[in-house]
């Protein structure tokens, strides 16, 4: 019985065992090298998951190229071989991209990380968007003293210097205006009118611990204070 040998492609030899077969090969620790083989267009390799096909790059490097189709990659993929090569992420990205798989942020962070790249907030926000997460506020306690300055043209010590004072109220029960200044200089370019019955408050965000003093047009009536420390 005799076997035939297709032609070999220009350039290539055809290799053949016994009558025209296989070549039968066996690694014992050694290993064939075979420096060009043609390859169809499909290749089936029928090896199973517990008998994979060993590949080794030899420190070189291997080239797969898909033909346009996709590769799959099975088995978890550990933080860093994802972020061995970052990828550039180019285009705008919706909220949900950005927050769809989220990733945990271990240790304390300084203020200045938090904010190293900060992201701008556009379009409205609801109220509850904004009430999230509330941040208690806490206002320490105030205690008021009450005072009353009778009215005087002449200029009037109307309350001493307090380093401590956290608000001030002024009420001119008066029919006469009270001119108002921080010296006992007291003329229309220093001074601020209180007119009869007006009342005037300073809030902590605008207090002063200097003392003030005030005179009237007329002397009729008095000036009530309550200093809050």
């Amino acid at each position: 019985m005799t076997s035939s040998v297709p032609p070999a492609p220009q350039g290539a030899s055809p290799v053949c065992g016994r009558d025209g077969g296989p070549v039968p090969v066996t690694l014992e620790g050694g290993g064939v090298t075979i420096e060009t083989v043609p390859v169809p267009t499909s290749v089936t390799v029928g090896n199973t998951p517990a008998n994979p096909v060993p590949m080794s790059d030899a420190g070189g490097s291997l080239t797969v190229d898909d033909g346009g189709g996709s590769l799959t990659v099975d088995g978890p993929v550990t933080d860093d071989q994802m972020r061995a090569s970052p990828l550039a992420v180019t285009g705008p990205l919706t909220n949900s991209q950005l927050r769809e798989t989220p990733l945990p942020v271990l240790g304390p962070l300084t203020n200045n990380q938090l904010r190293e790249t900060p992201l701008p907030v556009s379009g409205p926000l609801t109220n509850n968007q904004l009430r999230e997460t509330p941040l208690p506020v806490s206002f320490p306690q105030r205690i008021p003293a009450v005072t009353s300055v009778p009215s005087s043209v002449s200029p009037t010590l109307l309350l001493a210097q307090n380093p401590s004072r956290k608000g001030l109220l002024l009420n001119n029960k008066s029919t006469s205006k009270l001119l108002v200044a921080f010296s006992s200089l007291i003329n229309d370019t220093n001074s601020f009118i209180l007119e009869p019955g007006s009342l005037l408050m300073f809030d902590q965000q605008l207090i002063f611990s200097n003392a003030i003093y005030g005179a009237w047009t007329s002397a009729n009536g008095t000036l009530t204070i309550v200093e809050f420390t």
